[in-house]
């Protein structure tokens, strides 16, 4: 089958892999659509990801939608035929993938959402399943986003679904107006203003908010003052979280003064009350069938794998000019 290699750090390779067999335990989808993780993604191919997709070399590639074409042993609960979408290990930019059954979990794809779509909805894994969803916002409160690259606007919406007032920090205009049609109430340009003029701007429109999400892979304000923001503009006894994006730590930089968490009583990440389950997973999907998550609106290109180097690229240096790639497994 064709696969898109990582051989070893900074090297892609489109080439013919032996198609995977399942086993016990496991199934084979044909992959329909996959898309491109903006962060993670180059991060691998820099060879800078830090943990279990730090090995070479590798299918790249996890976000993934699949119709069902062969069973491995003690398989009951999926058919032949079957359309899932998920996080995979194993590589999304090939032609199959292997799936286990008893793994990291999948959702079975409604009939109404497209197969493009449903491969871009393995962002609710990071986006609804272990921040919003786990954050049980309740109607009218205010949910400060940082970041709107793919995951951050995913996060909007889902917050938005969820009853929550959003506002939304980026430092791309086009990311930014994106947010607004994906649900957010408020937006705030960082490359236009300071880490402190928009905190003045957010409480000034909005007062002070009651959830924030750090939805960013690295801090590229030259300030490094990513976490001034939702600290400063969180209330007393606020929450916040952030999406786990795994870097090598010389080129993570982020920086927080534990002593403004501790001022205002912030609950940072252990305030959840529950972790993410898989019925969140699929609840996503489900939102988004009901044209409660517009995923479609993130989707700006459409590529098969001899572009892939291409759409990494503009992924990780044109911001301003995409925000999810489709792929396509065949030339």
């Amino acid at each position: 089958m064709l696969a898109a290699v990582v051989t070893e750090p900074g090297k892609l390779e489109i080439k013919e892999v032996e198609r995977p067999i399942p086993g016990p335990g496991q199934f084979l989808i044909k992959t329909l659509a996959s898309s491109i993780c903006n962060a993670t993604d180059n991060h691998i191919l820099e060879g800078i990801f830090d943990g279990y997709h730090d090995h070479y070399p590798q299918i790249l590639g996890h976000e993934v939608c699949g119709e069902v074409v062969e069973l491995g042993a003690d398989i009951t609960d999926v058919k032949i035929g079957d359309r899932i979408a998920m996080y995979t290990p194993y590589g999304a930019f090939a032609e199959y993938v292997p799936v286990d059954r008893y793994g990291y979990g999948y959702a079975k794809v409604p009939d109404n959402m497209s197969n493009e779509v449903a491969s871009i909805c393995e962002m609710f894994d990071g986006a609804f399943r272990s921040t919003i969803a786990c954050a049980e916002i309740q109607e009218g409160e205010k949910v400060l986003i940082i970041g709107a690259g793919p995951m951050g606007l995913t996060a909007a919406s889902a917050a938005a679904a969820c009853g929550g007032e959003v506002i939304s920090v980026d430092f791309h205009e086009n990311r930014l107006q994106k947010a607004l049609e994906m649900g957010a109430r408020h937006v705030y340009n960082r490359s236009r203003l300071s880490a402190a003029e928009v905190v003045e701007a957010i409480k000034k429109d909005v007062g002070e908010v009651d959830v924030a999400f750090m939805c960013i892979a690295l801090d590229r304000a030259e300030e490094q003052d990513a976490f001034y923001i939702p600290v400063e503009a969180l209330r007393e006894n606020g929450r916040m979280s952030s999406l786990n994006v795994e870097v090598k730590l010389e080129h993570h930089n982020h920086r927080m003064n534990p002593f403004h968490l501790n001022r205002k009583n912030i609950k940072y990440r252990h305030m959840l009350e529950r972790g993410g389950t898989i019925e969140d997973f699929q609840h996503g999907y489900d939102l988004a069938a009901a044209g409660k998550i517009p995923m479609e609106k993130l989707i700006t290109h459409k590529i098969t794998l001899d572009q892939l180097a291409w759409g990494l690229d503009m992924c990780h240096n044109h911001l301003d000019e995409c925000i999810k790639f489709i792929v396509y497994p065949k030339h």
